[in-house]
């Protein structure tokens, strides 16, 4: 039976871990933590002899079954650069408050307000901030929906609060916000039947290029010269953006390059395809968000959303920019993959850019990062 010690060895210390929280929420004992950005047991007791409860809840183990459980969740249909979808759209909020207080066009958290308000939901699960160090949140007011708004960079173990989530604060309605890897998890544990995770009645999805470690990024930009404490906003495009003082510092995205956890580097997933509406800004004009309707609960949830009068929508007119960022994404989660299973056989990053027709310099930088 596998154990622990298997999951660690096969996903946690290899570096694959995406650090979604699975194992933490799945251990009936409450014996594994997050310790320095990463799930651990800090150390075995009798509960865990003959237990592969935390083993069973890891899908980075299982990715054979994501098509099956997309299958199940979107049924079968022909799938394009950003999956299988219902309708794509833009929008944006219409209450300045909300417009101000949020990054792009205030949608995630104009819905996350509406559906609180509406019943649809009793809570979110999110990703809050201390500083700009992202944290896993239980938001359950308006306050606390806007306060976890804004784009923030670092693995966050977001599934570990769901127990609390439905034990301590008494939710079963819930609304998880996150990226490709968290919703991923959640429809694998949904697939698997964990109890806690029948309390997931709604996932948004957010577009992900990619992460980049939390306090890596920080020395970034103290070598800029900035104190991370005093950024303004963050975004990434084709460059890497910060915002301070009413001013925008935009630097080559190879300048933190170093800062991507090893398991960003192997996803293919940009637009989340697994959720019931994927929500970015990637697609859409500035002050924008673009909005990806996937599920018939999605189709059920934002149709009534729209009719608020809360929002403005418009039509999409740059889905080829959208496809392209996709398409990007998965070409180059399988050349990584790739590159990791060739150096497993022992080739060196000479042989690999050969086998793989790319530069030396392209193999190295994949291969060093977090």
């Amino acid at each position: 039976m596998p154990s622990y010690e298997d999951l660690e060895a096969q996903i946690i210390d290899s570096g694959i871990c995406t650090v979604c929280g699975a194992c933490i929420l799945a251990c009936p004992n409450s014996h594994i933590k997050f310790v320095d950005g990463k799930p651990k047991r800090p150390k075995r007791t009798l509960d865990c002899v003959s237990c592969s409860t935390c083993y069973d809840a890891c899908y980075m183990l299982r990715r054979g079954l994501i098509q099956d459980i997309e299958a199940s969740i979107l049924s079968w249909g022909e799938k394009g650069s950003i999956g299988i979808y219902k309708r794509l759209l833009a929008a944006r909020t219409k209450e300045q408050s909300i417009e101000k207080a949020c990054q792009d066009g205030g949608i995630v958290t104009s819905l996350l307000i509406y559906a609180l308000n509406e019943n649809l939901i009793d809570g979110a699960l999110v990703v809050g901030r201390d500083g700009w160090m992202p944290i896993a949140f239980i938001a359950k007011t308006r306050g606390e929906i806007i306060s976890s708004a804004m784009t923030k960079y670092g693995t966050t173990p977001i599934l570990k609060e769901l127990r609390a989530a439905v034990v301590d604060h008494g939710l079963s309605r819930i609304c998880l916000v996150g990226s490709s890897c968290h919703i991923q998890s959640i429809r694998y544990l949904q697939h698997t039947s964990l109890p806690l995770a029948s309390a997931i009645k709604l996932t948004i999805g957010l577009f992900c290029r990619e992460n980049y470690e939390y306090h890596c990024m920080q020395g970034k930009m103290r070598e800029r010269g900035l104190n991370i404490e005093e950024i303004d906003k963050f975004d990434v495009s084709e460059e890497f953006n910060v915002y301070a003082s009413g001013k925008k510092l935009s630097f080559p995205i190879t300048e933190v390059k170093s800062c991507v956890p090893k398991h960003c580097l192997t996803c293919d997933d940009f637009a989340s395809e697994l959720a019931d509406i994927s929500i970015g800004s990637d697609g859409s004009p500035e002050g924008w968000s673009t909005v990806i309707v996937r599920t018939e609960e999605g189709e059920k949830v934002f149709s009534q959303f729209e009719t608020s009068e809360v929002i403005e929508t418009k039509p999409i007119h740059n889905l080829d920019y959208l496809k392209e960022i996709a398409d990007r994404k998965r070409e180059k989660g399988k050349q990584t993959r790739d590159m990791f299973s060739l150096r497993e056989e022992g080739l060196e990053k000479k042989d690999i850019a050969v086998r793989l027709g790319i530069t030396e310099e392209r193999v190295s930088h994949r291969l060093t990062g977090i």
